[in-house]
């Protein structure tokens, strides 16, 4: 006869269900709550997509200085005097204002305020 030893089948272990631990649950509360944060102190009102940032914009573009009256107000970018609707390495100058100077280039604005 033979001895063998049977034993019962092993049931089978529950599913474990994902269940966040407290640390993770602050950590996601922190990241919304800074998100939340970093919205709010952009200026959303007066975002456009004509003024996206461009990078790498040469060094030509630095405004040393500002004559401004209304009639006429020219910049001095480079050592070189412009007004409105010159064009300065590729890009023209749509608008000059006391502090600042607006240049635009396929659509996209960038501005520059003096140094």
């Amino acid at each position: 006869m033979d001895d063998a030893i049977t034993s019962a089948p092993r049931p089978k272990e529950p599913e474990r269900k994902f269940r966040k631990s407290k640390f993770s649950l602050l950590l996601s509360s922190n990241v919304i709550v800074w998100a939340i944060f970093a919205v709010s102190l952009m200026d959303i009102k007066g975002f456009s997509m004509n003024h996206i940032p461009i990078p790498h914009v040469a060094q030509k573009l630095a405004v040393s200085g500002i004559v401004y009256n209304e009639k006429s107000p020219s910049a001095i970018i480079s050592k070189q005097v412009y007004g409105i609707g010159d064009v300065v390495d590729g890009y023209t100058i749509s608008r000059i204002t006391r502090t600042e100077v607006e240049f635009e280039k396929n659509g996209k604005k960038l501005i520059r305020q003096t140094r």
